[in-house]
């Protein structure tokens, strides 16, 4: 049963990442969005965007394992960078497989190569995902005084009731379920036997790990790597519009609503934001900033895209130096 449960909780993400890309394409084939993003791939120019993108976004992995080094430095471990960038480029290649599996992967990775507990890194990965979250909410409500007109014609216009009964109602169906489905899983995995033996051991530990930002030396650096790995984010959605003639006009306010916006749809449960992202992505475009809708189509897979082939890639990298690193002690003596 256990074993079948496994297999439910790894295929059902794909199914319904599956079901929101079908949503997505609509009247659009699979065929012609590729012909789409291969014009796009004719003018030089557009591959300088489009890896400058990937650049961007691989620093933002980076800045993420550099900061996590401030995290751990107070509990007494002098865990290498290098070894903190790769386990958390190994960790975003596994959620681009498996949902919400790159935090453990990352974690029990580091915790190979470099004895740190793995205990202090998970809490750690808690107290990282509670800032991710403050600063997604402090986008949206920035998002929402920046667009406050739109979102208020959208409430008022009684054409937005019959836009909400349309596809769009399938699409939010979709993300409820799979927040269900997330949820559920999530609370049959805390409420497990094993789970809750396992927080009773270490949860001193846990605790500690997720105190730890109080104990950060270099606060203001923490702060900087903190807005820089967001802006990160921003930028690499930013420099894809330059790849649309309809798009060059675009403000970074534009670049940080559909980052918002696309950040909403990662939270979804699905194997590296697939169907959710791109979904996400085409409201934001189509509703927000007056784009056809082939082009958001495009911009969603094309963005998607060049920043999964970058974290499969440097996910790939990151893993096998990993590997080949031997176990050293990082506690300071």
């Amino acid at each position: 049963m256990k074993k079948y449960n496994k297999i439910l909780d790894s295929i059902i993400p794909v199914i319904i990442g599956f079901e929101l890309i079908i949503l997505v394409l609509g009247n659009h084939s699979p065929k012609s969005i590729f012909i789409e993003i291969k014009q796009i791939l004719l003018y030089p120019s557009n591959w300088l965007w489009i890896f400058l993108s990937m650049l961007i976004g691989y620093l933002g992995e980076a800045l993420r394992g550099i900061r996590w080094k401030l995290l751990i430095s107070p509990l007494g471990y002098n865990v290498k960078t290098i070894d903190l960038v790769n386990a958390c480029a190994a960790g975003y290649m596994f959620n681009a497989g498996v949902p919400r599996s790159g935090e453990i992967a990352r974690c029990t990775l580091l915790s190979r190569v470099s004895k740190t507990p793995i205990s202090y890194l998970f809490g750690h990965v808690l107290i990282e995902r509670a800032i991710d979250i403050i600063i997604l909410i402090l986008c949206i409500i920035s998002c929402l005084i920046y667009k406050w007109n739109d979102v208020q014609s959208l409430i008022i216009n009684s054409n937005y009731f019959s836009w909400i009964f349309t596809a769009n109602t399938f699409f939010v169906i979709i993300i409820l379920l799979s927040l269900f489905s997330f949820s559920y899983s999530l609370r049959k995995k805390i409420m497990s036997v094993k789970t809750i033996i396992w927080f009773r051991k270490y949860f001193l530990q846990i605790k500690t790990g997720i105190y730890s930002v109080f104990s950060v030396k270099q606060k203001k650096l923490f702060a900087l790597y903190t807005v820089l790995i967001w802006l990160c984010y921003l930028l690499m959605t930013f420099v894809c519009f330059w790849c649309f003639k309809s798009m060059q006009d675009f403000n970074l306010f534009d670049g940080l609503l559909i980052m918002t916006i696309g950040g909403i749809g990662m939270v979804i449960p699905t194997p590296g934001g697939m169907g959710s992202y791109h979904g996400a992505v085409y409201i934001g475009l189509c509703t927000f900033l007056g784009q056809e809708g082939d082009v958001a189509t495009t911009f969603g897979f094309l963005v998607h895209s060049a920043q999964t082939i970058m974290i499969v890639s440097m996910g790939f990298i990151g893993l096998f130096f990993l590997n080949l690193k031997k176990t050293y002690n990082s506690k300071v003596k």
